[in-house]
């Protein structure tokens, strides 16, 4: 029930993990725009979180709240309109990521495993990113992260190596 075309080895990895019970604590899922890096991160979730033998099954509970946004212990962070502008922000900023570290904590309230994915990571501005980095050297056992990101080399090097990276290359012709 993986929803991503042509990434069958970023997709095997994950559910090679998952088959050994030794999924990492931190993704960094990497690779251009548009190549099912979200996708993956939300069936990964959903993987993590399903009911059924051959995860994720996409109808049970937990499958079917992941899609539709709805289950309470995905939380998918990203780039926030400004409160004062409006507008866009150009980084992710440290008081997302204080946001996260409250979450980290409390235990998983509707599934397995708690679930944190941010989206264009290497737009974290430097102090985020180091803030990041305190939660990735000791997470809670229930929480995984998944780190998506389009340019590794703006990430912190610190938080890199701390992730277990996939890598998702650009798609093939017949793929699209």
């Amino acid at each position: 029930m993986w929803q991503v075309q042509g990434q069958d080895r970023a997709v095997a990895f994950l559910e090679g993990g998952l088959k050994n019970g030794g999924h990492a604590h931190a993704y960094l899922f990497v690779g251009p725009s548009q190549v099912g890096k979200r996708t993956a991160a939300l069936g990964f979730a959903q993987a993590l979180n399903c009911l059924e033998a051959a995860p994720p099954c996409g109808e049970c509970r937990p499958c079917v709240r992941i899609a539709s946004g709805k289950h309470a212990d995905i939380q998918i962070v990203g780039l926030q309109a400004s409160e004062r502008t409006g507008r866009l922000r150009t980084e992710i900023g440290i008081d997302q990521i204080r946001e996260i570290e409250k979450a980290t904590y409390l235990p998983p309230f509707e599934g397995k495993c708690r679930v944190i994915i941010i989206e264009d990571a290497d737009l974290l501005s430097q102090e985020a990113g180091n803030g990041l980095l305190k939660t990735l050297e000791e997470p809670p056992p229930s929480v995984v992260f998944i780190l998506v990101a389009s340019d590794e080399e703006a990430l912190l090097p610190t938080v890199v190596s701390r992730c277990q990276r996939v890598e998702f290359p650009p798609l093939s012709a017949a793929a699209v």
